[in-house]
């Protein structure tokens, strides 16, 4: 087998790069102390996970977590306070996330509260004055999506979003792979995730826990009757997300275009419509599907993202790149290139592989990246607002093309579906009182 040196002359090896050397380390713990960046956690659950990426780096210090669950407030506290001393000794607990925005001395939050109350918090905190890494995906429906980037068009603060794929150097390693053209001509690409369609068994209404304020939790969504289910697996309920479609799907949403990117053959525009076809088993008591197809189709390639049991590739998840010389294949685990033969039993070009273990040391630099962003003022983020809306918007068209039952065509220009009424009912939010939609003013 031929190593990547080999296979790719003379390409950058941005793989290799974008793990953090010793001297790169050492530099980062050098830091002087004007250069101190505080973040606090809005949501602690994803939340502290990002916040732990961003504690590798000394200059970072987490000043404060807010959650409306208490108990778990203070077990994360704990966590972070042992095994960060030197810079996360000093947590201010809240419980109110309006006392974190009040908080001059914090120059950045962490959004991970479920997907339902990111755009309000986001457009809280960015008035507010605060660099933003939002949690992906950034908001729940397509206008709330739109309002963002509007936010971030005037207020122009850091923005990052949590679609930490794109520092991976398994994803980088493979971008660089496609912009030499081994591929051949790139005709579809497939992204997917493997999972169970075992019914969820239904589980009664009951009353809400000592520690958790569930008035608040519901944010701007419907009132309901506390329901362990509904907040434990909130993604799988149409009120607070969309589904591993809306989860898993925007990550490989946005690293299927930072390929196609690479390969030349799209920036990021919109599909010419999309078609979605799912079943979700009658007696589980989620309302997303979970056995789904969906189609973004373009005038020269379709993407088709697909939630099912069985591994494709040999792998639970991943992004496939189909060419007419190979595919190349990438996950969190590494990535392979498969030739494609000729008639005589022959490779059309050489394989090329990066095998690991699973891994998340992307969001160590997606994380560092955003605290180096803040550091130098600037907005050009790995991952700003209008990448990770894009992703978000496409996965809701493929939510909405299932609830409706038609094809969707989405036009950016005037924010709506194409002649299609039943699509367009579901591009706007409805916030129960006293919550608002919030203004850009």
């Amino acid at each position: 087998m031929t190593t990547r040196r080999n296979f790719i002359k003379g390409s950058s090896i941005l793989a290799v790069s974008s793990i953090l050397s010793p001297h790169t380390m050492a530099s980062i713990r050098q830091s002087a102390p004007s250069d101190r960046v505080n973040i606090a956690v809005i949501g602690v659950g994803m939340g502290c996970n990002d916040m732990r990426g961003m504690l590798v780096n000394d200059y970072v210090h987490c000043v404060g977590l807010c959650d409306v669950n208490s108990e778990r407030l203070e077990s994360q506290a704990a966590d972070l306070k042992k095994n960060f001393p030197n810079n996360a000794g000093n947590i201010k607990l809240y419980s109110d996330y309006r006392e974190v925005l009040s908080n001059k001395d914090i120059d950045g939050v962490i959004i991970a509260v479920p997907d339902h109350s990111h755009a309000y918090i986001f457009a809280e905190s960015i008035k507010a004055g605060k660099n933003i890494y939002v949690e992906k995906p950034v908001a729940n429906t397509i206008a709330e999506c739109n309002l963002m980037i509007d936010l971030q068009t005037k207020y122009k603060k850091v923005v990052t979003t949590g679609l930490w794929q794109t520092s991976l150097r398994y994803f980088r390693g493979a971008n660089e792979i496609l912009k030499t053209g081994v591929l051949g001509d790139v005709y579809k690409v497939q992204i997917f995730h493997s999972q169970t369609t075992n019914p969820r068994p239904l589980v009664q209404d009951s009353t809400a826990p000592a520690t958790l304020n569930y008035d608040v939790w519901l944010g701007p969504a419907p009132q309901r009757p506390y329901n362990q289910s509904r907040v434990r697996s909130w993604r799988s309920y149409w009120d607070y997300g969309g589904g591993q479609q809306t989860d898993w799907g925007v990550h490989w949403i946005d690293s299927a275009f930072d390929g196609l990117v690479a390969l030349g053959l799209n920036n990021r525009t919109y599909p010419k419509a999309v078609f979605c076809a799912a079943y979700k088993h009658p007696d589980s008591f989620n309302e997303t599907p979970s056995c789904l197809s969906t189609i973004f189709q373009y005038e020269n390639f379709h993407i088709e993202w697909t939630e099912q049991v069985a591994y494709l590739y040999n792998r639970n998840q991943g992004v496939a790149w189909i060419g007419s010389n190979a595919t190349l294949v990438c996950n969190r685990d590494g990535y392979e290139l498969i030739p494609e033969k000729k008639p005589d039993g022959t490779l059309l070009t050489d394989r090329a592989q990066m095998v690991g273990k699973f891994e998340d040391r992307g969001l160590i630099d997606h994380t560092r990246n955003w605290g180096e962003c803040i550091r130098k003022n600037s907005i050009e983020t790995n991952s700003p607002i209008e990448k990770g809306a894009f992703s978000t918007i496409l996965a809701h068209m493929g939510n909405i093309s299932y609830r409706t039952g038609t094809r969707v065509e989405y036009d950016p220009d005037t924010r709506k579906f194409v002649n299609n009424p039943s699509a367009d009912a579901f591009i706007n939010p409805v916030y129960r009182a006293p919550w608002k939609f919030p203004q850009i003013y």
